[in-house]
């Protein structure tokens, strides 16, 4: 086999400042778009043909057990083998039952289901077409979903745009109209949650309020951290309101925040669960929305009218089933050591904080972490990001907001290493 790199090397159309013009590239405007070329990529590290890269964001918060992993590959190999490249959910595969059950007795959701797509929006436009579904079927009229005001829950699809409190889904707010708002306060731990746990008791006085849908930790909203019992104190106001609650695991789920899902931090259980992202460490596309029994047995003598192509895709579920195995084997080690790491990593991002003029505070949850800077002009915020990937560190950034969420496999010193640099580069701001 031809080695990568050396072929590379000798051909001049991959160098990794190589203009891409035939890409509509998300979230960025087209002109003069000039991207790195990432060739290879083990463990924490992505490759171009001469730089090193640690991916201390994982990606975007996906590749949660690091890249190559040999355990993961090797199942990919083995499916192959197989033969199968697609079936329909008119039949059933060995994979996707067994990733199933597993999910149904990870979540403890006893008789519950699992619908398969393939990412986070798609599972949560599903979860809000089940909530309606469950609403109607006992003469309800309720039909609003509510999201906070700092949020993010997708971006293709129109109901997961519309669901998330962003700017980066602004224009399609101006395009289409559905019962979904963004307009719960984010809680602040200056006051316990007290305020927004207030103004959302009022927002679901309202009989119209069908379900509200929460993300088990923030993440790119600028990872806003739950103060100490808000969660259980929302789910009450739920249940005293026949609200249903939804959580979005897609970015906080599998290990991220040292708990298989983040909510399991806290005294609560949604109704419904979606996931994605390190269900299968980024290794193919694979969605997930587990559902509670007494809301998806609605369909056990009515059709469920809902679906799409890659429903549970054999190569995603297979793929899945081994990133479980490793979340899972010798009593979840992996997530519990994420946890620990989560702790150094808070000491790490906190001194970073006190030595650096221009961070005006780190947030942290595990390995779900944000650098917020004062800076708010994109020019100086480009350059921080330019001199991050200059000194071999991507960090995945979204206007003054620097993520850190490196893969779980990382080590103590890679990640103290990082930091290290990172502050040095923040100081020269």
């Amino acid at each position: 086999m031809i080695n990568p790199r050396c072929m590379l090397s000798r051909i001049n159309i991959f160098k990794y400042n190589k203009k891409y013009l035939n890409t509509l590239v998300p979230w960025i405007t087209q002109n003069n778009i000039i991207q790195h070329k990432i060739i290879s990529a083990d463990g924490c590290h992505i490759f171009t043909h001469d730089k090193k890269i640690v991916d201390f964001t994982s990606g975007l918060m996906v590749v949660n057990l690091g890249h190559n992993n040999k355990y993961i590959m090797d199942g990919i190999h083995k499916h192959l083998d197989t033969g199968i490249s697609y079936v329909s959910s008119q039949f059933a595969t060995d994979q996707r039952e067994k990733l199933s059950e597993r999910l149904i007795d990870i979540t403890q959701y006893d008789k519950g289901k699992v619908f398969y797509t393939l990412g986070g929006a798609d599972a949560n436009e599903t979860a809000i077409f089940i909530v309606h579904e469950y609403h109607k079927n006992f003469g309800s009229k309720k039909k609003t979903i509510l999201s906070f005001k700092k949020s993010f829950h997708g971006g293709s699809t129109i109901a997961s745009s519309l669901l998330s409190g962003d700017s980066r889904v602004d224009n399609k707010k101006k395009t289409y109209s559905l019962n979904l708002e963004s307009i719960m306060e984010n809680p602040s731990m200056h006051d316990g949650g007290i305020a927004s746990l207030l103004q959302i008791k009022q927002l679901l006085k309202n009989d119209d309020i069908a379900a509200i849908i929460i993300e088990g930790s923030s993440g790119t909203a600028g990872v806003i951290l739950y103060p100490d019992k808000y969660l259980e104190e929302l789910e009450d106001i739920c249940r005293q309101n026949n609200v249903l609650i939804i959580c979005d695991e897609v970015m906080s789920g599998w290990g991220r925040t040292g708990e298989v899902f983040a909510y399991m931090k806290h005294k609560i259980k949604p109704d419904i669960i979606t996931s994605a992202k390190g269900l299968t460490s980024g290794y193919a596309p694979l969605g997930v929305v587990i559902v509670k029994n007494n809301i998806v047995e609605i369909y056990n003598n009515k059709p469920f009218l809902h679906g799409l192509t890659y429903f549970a895709h054999p190569l995603s579920c297979t793929i899945a089933n081994r990133c479980l195995d490793l979340y899972l084997e010798n009593n979840r080690e992996i997530i519990k050591n994420a946890d620990l790491k989560g702790i150094y990593l808070n000491k790490l991002g906190n001194k970073l904080c006190d030595s650096t003029d221009i961070v005006y505070e780190y947030r942290n949850n595990g390995l779900l972490g944000c650098i917020e800077l004062k800076i708010k002009n994109e020019k100086i915020l480009k350059q921080i990001s330019d001199d991050l990937l200059k000194n071999n560190i991507y960090c995945f950034r979204r206007y003054n907001y620097i993520y850190t969420a490196p893969p779980l496999t990382i080590s103590l010193q890679l990640l103290e290493d990082t930091i290290d640099k990172i502050q040095t580069i923040l100081q020269k701001y």
